[in-house]
Order: C-alpha cells, then sequence, then structure tokens
C-alpha cells in the first residue's frame, strides 16, 4: 500500500550564525525565522541569554540549538539535507539566480569575519546577497529567508 502525503511535508530549514557579534542579532534573526516559517535556529561558537524585548516569546514556539564548536555542528546535519552559507566568496551564486533546496541549512557568518575557510568548504552550496559592504546579519538572514519562501510559494503556483 502506498502512503500519500502532502510534498510540503518533505520541507524543512533552519537558520543560524557562526559567532555571531550581538545578542540582538541573534533576537532579531530568531523572531524572523520564527515568523517566517523555519524550523529551527542555531548558533556556533557563541551562547544567547534571553532577552526582556522578546515579546513573541519566540523561545518557547521555535528551537534554538547551541554548538559549542563546528564538528559538534556538522555532526547534527541531518541526512538529503543541504548546507547552504551565506557569504560575500567570489564563488556564491547570486541570490537571485539561487534556487532553495527543500531541506536547506542556511549559515551566515558574523559581520566582521563572515565564515572561515574550514566552514564554508562543508557548505554544498555559497550565496551571496547584492550590495557592498556586508549587510547585518540578521538582515542578511531574513533576506534569505524571505527569498526562500517567495520563490518556493511562486514555484508551486507554476505547477498546479
Amino acid at each position: 500500500m502506498k502512503r500519500k502525503w502532502d510534498s510540503s511535508d518533505e520541507r524543512y530549514f533552519g537558520i543560524g550564525i557562526y559567532r555571531p557579534k550581538t545578542v540582538e542579532n541573534v533576537g532579531s534573526l530568531w523572531r524572523t525565522a520564527y515568523v517566517l516559517g523555519a524550523s529551527f535556529v542555531f548558533l556556533i561558537d557563541a551562547k544567547y541569554k534571553k532577552k526582556s524585548s522578546d515579546v513573541l516569546k519566540v523561545w518557547a514556539r521555535i528551537p534554538l540549538f547551541q554548538f559549542e564548536t563546528i564538528e559538534a555542528f556538522i555532526q547534527t546535519v541531518p541526512y538529503s539535507c543541504q548546507l547552504i552559507g551565506v557569504e560575500m566568496d567570489d564563488s556564491a551564486t547570486p541570490i537571485q539566480d539561487f534556487f532553495h533546496p527543500d531541506r536547506a541549512i542556511y549559515l551566515l557568518g558574523s559581520e566582521n569575519n563572515g565564515l572561515p575557510k574550514s566552514l564554508k568548504s562543508k557548505c554544498q552550496e555559497l550565496v551571496i546577497l547584492p550590495g557592498e559592504p556586508s549587510l547585518n546579519v540578521a538582515a542578511a538572514g531574513s533576506i534569505v529567508v524571505y527569498d526562500r519562501i517567495l520563490k518556493k510559494v511562486n514555484r508551486s503556483l507554476l505547477i498546479q
């Protein structure tokens, strides 16, 4: 007997930051991730402390995972899920040309240093946003998530 299910059940995404510069950036990205449908957020080599400014109480609505090392994070990436680095890099695909996979983890670096080579090499894809210099990390993450949902909605309308 074949089981039938909605293919949207096979889609999920998470987004996180390697060494975020401020906790305010984490809070802003966490709120955006919740509002725009992410499954989880995460931090690598950073700690987050709950802020009283979190009026939506996103800490109770979407999980935040904290990893002490790059290696600890990499060990948790789910099978068949692509790791997408968001980085100013010559080899990166411009976001306007990027096709978002159904299962993805988006990884942002801090505004000061971006992603280290050791972490970029673990990514299946690198995506670059327009503009120079770099954006605030929470703003960059918000743009990536919005681009993902916009393209997924438009694609599903084309298929029907």
